[in-house]
């Protein structure tokens, strides 16, 4: 279904404001682009471009809107829980409009590199009117390309399987213009197609990492050493994938639960959730963070003696 449907990133950044029921609605208010204006008996919701005077509104700006591009017949069921689906397992917060012809899907513009290629990996196809923000933590050229074209693994199957036994990986990335490396646990879904880590609310990486940070994850085994007739020919077998991706800390209590299940699953097999151990509580979610990498990219190698 996603691939039936397109979407168009809109121009300029969105305000999504609040008035009391009785307010009087600025005329300025109409002279967007985009506007939406909801009143009920509780409040009036505004929607409109940012820089708009709303006097006595209260607003929060930076939101970026995209449209569902065309008309929607009235019988098609889904295309909203749909698109928020992806974006909520992305970690996503969304502000959702619905109007007569289709739905728009409002975003922080902090997360919006974010939610379009959670969006593009569901297949959905993305055009805009504004360009597109370009990726710049997305990799490209050299970057996933192995030097050595015969030690080079492509493979997804091959690099699923390497992640799913491997113990632990080296998550690198650069926080205040220091390149910083640390080693952890971790564990890949197949499913979000990204991988979960953790570790304590407090400290360098929690301080680095904020909503997005640029990172790659190097996952690695040594194996056999090669002895050689000469120095230079001394060798060890090896293999490896790197991921590249943006990494953030997990916000969601149910998706934090989520990936520190799969982390439990992974390396406690043998025993089972919530009989042999207690479950985890609200109280083990705010004391630990999870963090996400979304894999955008990743390449493989592996050597193993002739």
């Amino acid at each position: 279904m996603g691939r039936e449907v397109r979407l168009r990133v809109l121009e300029g950044a969105f305000a999504v404001c609040q008035l009391p029921p009785g307010a009087e609605i600025p005329p300025q208010v109409w002279d967007g682009g985009l506007v939406s204006v909801t009143r009920t008996p509780e409040e009036i919701s505004i929607v409109c471009p940012v820089g708009v005077e709303i006097p006595q509104a209260r607003c929060e700006g930076n939101w970026r809107a995209l449209r569902v591009a065309g008309q929607l017949d009235f019988s098609l069921v889904g295309i909203l829980a749909r698109l928020t689906r992806f974006l909520a397992n992305a970690g996503v917060s969304v502000f959702a409009l619905s109007t007569f012809d289709t739905d728009y899907l409002l975003v922080r513009e902090r997360d919006l590199r974010r939610a379009l290629t959670a969006l593009r990996r569901g297949g959905y196809r993305l055009e805009g009117d504004a360009p597109v923000p370009r990726d710049e933590s997305a990799p490209r050229g050299p970057l996933v390309e192995v030097r050595r074209k015969e030690l080079a693994v492509y493979d997804a199957t091959w690099m699923v399987d390497f992640l799913r036994e491997a113990e632990f990986g080296v998550l690198a990335f650069c926080g205040e213009g220091q390149p910083f490396t640390v080693a952890r646990n971790f564990v890949y879904d197949a499913e979000r197609h990204c991988v979960y880590l953790h570790g304590a609310r407090q400290g360098l990486t929690f301080s680095l990492v904020g909503g997005g940070a640029p990172a790659t994850f190097n996952v690695s085994r040594a194996g056999r050493l090669i002895a050689g007739k000469a120095a230079a020919k001394m060798d060890t077998e090896y293999a490896g994938v790197v991921l590249f991706g943006p990494i953030a800390v997990v916000e969601r209590p149910e998706e934090a639960e989520h990936g520190l299940r799969l982390l439990l699953g992974k390396y406690f097999p043998h025993l089972r959730y919530g009989e042999d151990y207690t479950p985890i509580t609200d109280y083990d979610l705010k004391r630990t963070a999870v963090l996400r990498l979304d894999i955008e990219a990743w390449s493989g190698k592996e050597k193993r003696a002739s």
